[in-house]
């Protein structure tokens, strides 16, 4: 699918921050995107270098802006080296020539709503979309996890992950490096579960707490769907489609196997997920996100201009430079 950029002609904080009567024009669950051009960020160069993708940083929209209710901001749920926190809009993307941005937002069009859901709509709520329901779920599953730390253990397993999926992936020719990994990543992971205080909390790097979020809120929606008889059948249509929030590649088919086993009765939803599908989740990357087809692009802040991304005839050739970085 090809896309073309037009240039938003407005103050860049004015048009994100202030909803207008075709706005408001983030949603909440939009997924940003992040590019840190700072030479001393050598953490994001190399999360650049390994995914080999240009966004080594992504968030999830928490709150946007309603001035109405006295939200004059816009604030976003992040993982960064010091834990999980809420973050201002403003520091995502300023200073403008040290940070690109990119914002992408999730298809739910396939998501049923329940009776209660459908119920719910309001056309006085400015955040009112379908499946509104589902994606505040989704912010609210990521500031559970707000108190998680994102300590040395976690960084250690999750880099032994990293290291198996990538050599898997490019070094197929030689096994043995994806096998170390995994080695590595197992030996860690055992010590980070004998020393943790506690089990309910999760450690994430940023772009697993997002795919995280997104996969966990549906599963607890589908849990509740199914113990009501008038919610079962959006229920198991969900189910059906829970791949479609698995943002990132799963070569051995894992969610697919775990849906399947879920639907002939062979394990039980509200049992915690397998470990494999949970590494899956946690170790999804910014590229991931960039290349999934479940996720829309939306916008690109590039050199403090927006660009609001559209599909585009496949003929379409852009011109302009700005466009074509975009």
């Amino acid at each position: 699918m090809k896309h073309r950029a037009r240039r938003i002609e407005q103050n860049l904080l004015d048009y994100f921050l202030q909803p207008d009567q075709v706005g408001p024009h983030l949603q909440v669950a939009d997924v940003l995107l992040r590019e840190n051009k700072d030479p001393k960020e050598v953490f994001a160069h190399m999360i650049r270098l390994a995914t080999d993708s240009k966004w080594s940083h992504s968030a999830l929209l928490y709150l946007i802006s309603d001035p109405h209710r006295g939200f004059n901001n816009t604030f976003l749920v992040e993982a960064k080296t010091k834990g999980i926190h809420l973050a201002s809009w403003r520091t995502e993307v300023l200073p403008f020539n040290e940070f690109t941005v990119g914002i992408k937002r999730p298809d739910v069009s396939w998501y049923v709503e329940n009776p209660y859901e459908i119920s719910r709509h309001s056309e006085h709520d400015p955040e009112d979309t379908h499946a509104i329901g589902y994606l505040r779920h989704v912010r609210g599953i990521a500031i559970d996890q707000i108190t998680g730390l994102y300590d040395h253990k976690t960084v250690y397993e999750l880099a032994g992950l990293y290291t198996e999926r990538a050599a898997r992936k490019h070094l197929s020719a030689l096994p043995q490096i994806a096998d170390a990994a995994e080695a590595v990543a197992h030996f860690f992971k055992k010590w980070d579960e004998k020393d943790s205080e506690s089990e309910a909390v999760l450690n994430f790097i940023c772009s697993g707490l997002v795919q995280y979020s997104f996969f966990e809120a549906l599963r607890r929606r589908i849990i509740n769907d199914l113990a009501i008889p008038e919610h079962r059948q959006a229920g198991l249509s969900n189910l059906s489609n829970l791949q479609r929030v698995i943002f990132r590649d799963d070569p051995e088919g894992l969610v697919a196997r775990y849906i399947q086993q879920v639907q002939v009765g062979e394990l039980d939803i509200s049992q915690p997920v397998p470990e494999d599908v949970l590494d899956l989740l946690k170790t999804a990357t910014p590229a991931d996100f960039n290349n999934s087809p479940y996720l829309q692009w939306r916008y690109v802040i590039l050199k403090g201009a927006v660009w609001r991304i559209e599909i585009a005839a496949e003929d379409y050739v852009a011109s302009d430079p700005d466009e074509l970085e975009s």
